[in-house]
This record gives C-alpha cells, structure tokens and sequence, in this order.
C-alpha cells in the first residue's frame, strides 16, 4: 500500500517552497495539489478545478478573500475547505489536512 491508501500524514514540501500569498503544485503519486500559503497558515486542495481543465496554482490567488481563482473561466474556491464560492464553479475541490511539523508542510491524504 502507499500513503494515498493509508490515510496517513505525507510530506508535501519545506514552508520556504511557497511564498506567502502564492499558491504553488506539487505531486504525490497521482495526485497533483495546490498549497497556499496565506502567512500565517498552509492550506492544500485538489488543483484541478471542478468547472474546467485548469490548475487552480496556475490562478490569482487572494489571501484577503480566502480564494483561488480558476485561470480558465474565473471560478472561485475557498482554498481554506474548498467550497465554490463564484459562478461558474458550483462543485467544491477537495481539501486536505495539513500538519506544519518543523519546516515541513505534511499533508494528510
């Protein structure tokens, strides 16, 4: 079995890999996530968005608002949960838990 399959805590990346107020993507296995730094917390989603094929890191990213903005059509997710929070994206991506353990960014999958 691998991480994805057990549920349990994986490194994802060192906290000076994203800079604060940036959104970056990083691969695990098959899956490719976007991690948000807002400055004071990391938060990571699923980076596809749910409304088209786009990459959510490749996006604005507006830590005042708590959003991702898709670059493709300008659908808006809350990087915090994941909900949709703007039209055209009603379906929420998924979002991970996330462990700052020394300056590493873990992810729980």
């Amino acid at each position: 079995m691998n991480a994805i399959e057990l549920n349990i805590w994986t490194d994802l990346c060192g906290i000076d890999e994203v800079g604060e107020g940036e959104a970056k993507a990083f691969l695990i296995g098959p899956k490719r996530l976007c991690a948000v730094n807002d400055g004071q917390n990391f938060f990571v989603v699923d980076d596809l968005c749910t409304h088209g094929v786009a990459y959510l890191s490749e996006g604005y990213c507006d830590t005042e608002e708590c959003v991702l903005e898709c670059p493709l059509h300008g659908g808006l997710f809350d990087y915090r949960d994941g909900s949709a929070q703007g039209d055209p994206a009603e379906k929420p991506v998924r979002s991970y838990a996330v462990l700052v353990e020394g300056n590493r960014v873990k992810v729980k999958l």
